[in-house]
């Protein structure tokens, strides 16, 4: 989700229980009598209160529920009245090097006149990973994104920006996510709800070893290739029972599939990464029968998640081989899952979508 806005009808008792929390019982903000001799004739909402609302959009809205508030920066263009409907809105804005941002504003429902207007900037906080799993609960009565890995840097990151679109499962514990080991239960596991996409972010990491070296092949083989493929094929099934006209099922690629680029991740993870373009125009092909899509995506070195602990020297190295010199960060690549799940266009199926960022093999 790029996007989000929600309304608030705000009263004067509300700029009252405002003053009593903060103490700011400044008159031109509580007393009729004293704001009737100011230009304004009536009291004015807190600036503050303002702020606060901006609170609530990055907090349930955009990022959503994992987020942390790095700063806030607002312009008061008008003086806030009540009583008045409010409409605060927010659109997501990347800056240079992956930074996140929100652009922002403040309006009058009714008239539009715009009040406030700004951005903040937004990080997110590590989950206690002792917690008990929670699953944002998603509205049943509109079709939702399942997303697989949701514990991870880029499954959290879609998780964040769709909200209550979506709904997340992982192996490992977070705050966000339902903990299932088996894809076949995932469907008792689901609430009662149509699916508008499924963006599939798990899978197995393989520890770095060539292939002559493997000690147990049958098995390695079993585990990094074999699975994968069923995986696959259990969300494609689940997509075509439980899914809607329309829906999207994304697979993520990656350059280490490319030759010359397999040693850095092991032979089987390029391996089992150069399955998903066929994969994709195969299920491209099954799942118009329903008039879904299969899309696949190919990003480089993301700067996060399962490489985190990158050293600078490798950041910098795998940063040069991009023409920005940047590397993605997860929230940018799942914006971008957002932007695929919400363009319904049926000329994306079946392709392998390059978001290297013009990376040099």
């Amino acid at each position: 989700m790029n996007e989000a806005s929600f309304t608030v009808d705000v009263s004067a008792d509300d700029a009252l229980k405002f003053a009593e929390l903060s103490g700011d019982w400044n008159p031109l903000h509580t007393d009729p009598k004293y704001a009737s001799k100011t230009t304004y004739k009536k009291p004015v909402l807190h600036g503050a209160f303002s702020a606060g609302l901006i609170s609530r959009l990055a907090g349930m809205h955009l990022p959503g529920v994992n987020s942390l508030l790095y700063s806030i920066n607002l312009r008061f263009l008008k003086p806030i009245i009540p009583p008045v409907s409010l409409l605060v809105t927010g659109v997501l804005n990347y800056r240079g090097g992956g930074s996140k941002q929100v652009n922002v504003s403040i309006s009058d429902n009714k008239s539009g006149s715009r009040y406030v207007k700004g951005f903040y900037e937004f990080g997110y906080h590590e989950v206690d990973k002792h917690l008990p799993p929670k699953v944002s609960s998603p509205n049943v009565n509109k079709p939702v994104v399942l997303i697989t890995g949701a514990s991870g840097g880029i499954g959290s990151a879609i998780l964040s920006l769709l909200g209550d679109r979506a709904i997340g499962v992982s192996r490992q514990i977070s705050s966000q996510t339902t903990v299932i080991s088996d894809l076949e239960k995932i469907k008792a596991e689901l609430p009662d709800c149509q699916l508008d996409g499924i963006a599939h972010c798990a899978w197995e990491l393989p520890d770095n070893l060539r292939f002559v070296d493997l000690n147990q092949p049958i098995q390695s083989i079993e585990t990094h290739i074999a699975s994968p493929l069923r995986q696959i094929q259990a969300l494609a099934k689940l997509l075509k029972e439980r899914g809607r006209s329309g829906a999207t099922l994304i697979l993520f690629g990656s350059t280490f599939a490319l030759p010359g680029r397999h040693n850095y991740r092991g032979p089987l993870y390029s391996l089992a990464k150069s399955m998903v373009p066929t994969l994709v125009r195969i299920l491209a092909i099954e799942l118009a029968t329903k008039k879904m899509r299969c899309i696949g995506l190919v990003f480089d070195i993301i700067d996060g998640g399962m490489n985190k602990g990158l050293s600078d020297v490798a950041r910098l190295s795998h940063a040069d081989r991009v023409p920005s010199g940047l590397l993605a960060s997860p929230e940018e690549v799942a914006s971008q899952v957002c932007w695929i799940l919400d363009n319904k266009s049926s000329l994306a199926s079946g392709a392998v979508i390059d978001l290297t960022g013009g990376s040099i093999p």
